[in-house]
């Protein structure tokens, strides 16, 4: 299977949470206190990104639990301003990695969705994504 990016279903979170992404780098601490950074690479790597899905009906979660099921080695999640980073300004959601530039950061799941049934048809959903540097 070709490498793509698949995009979230067209869903908007009530509540989401960033974390930009860094750059790889080791720490080294002399006894005198002294301190020397090792940088690793050019491409910073590792953000977070969390979005939870209140009140949601049981299909758009269903919709939610696919997407993850369809995510393989081969494939990341692609966002967009109606898919996942809905309600965000535009300047803010640009700034963001989308996933859709493959020199940029591409998102894979963390974990498994998280569903908490709140009534009948009805769940709340959290999802945890980390940002990535696929090599070439």
């Amino acid at each position: 299977m070709a490498n793509t990016g698949l995009f979230f279903p067209e869903l908007s979170p009530t509540s989401r949470r960033y974390k930009a992404p860094r750059y790889p780098e080791t720490v080294f601490q002399a006894q005198n206190g002294a301190v020397t950074f090792i940088q690793f690479g050019q491409q910073q790597v590792n953000a977070e990104l969390d979005l939870v899905f209140r009140n949601i009906t049981d299909e758009d979660a269903l919709l939610i639990l696919k997407h993850y099921e369809s995510i393989t080695d081969n494939n990341w999640v692609k966002f967009s301003n109606t898919r996942g980073l809905a309600g965000m300004d535009s300047d803010l959601s640009s700034h963001l990695p989308q996933g859709n530039d493959t020199k940029k950061l591409r998102w894979r799941y963390a974990g498994s969705p998280e569903i908490t049934s709140v009534y009948p048809g009805i769940s709340t959903v959290s999802c945890k994504f980390v940002g990535v540097f696929y090599g070439a």
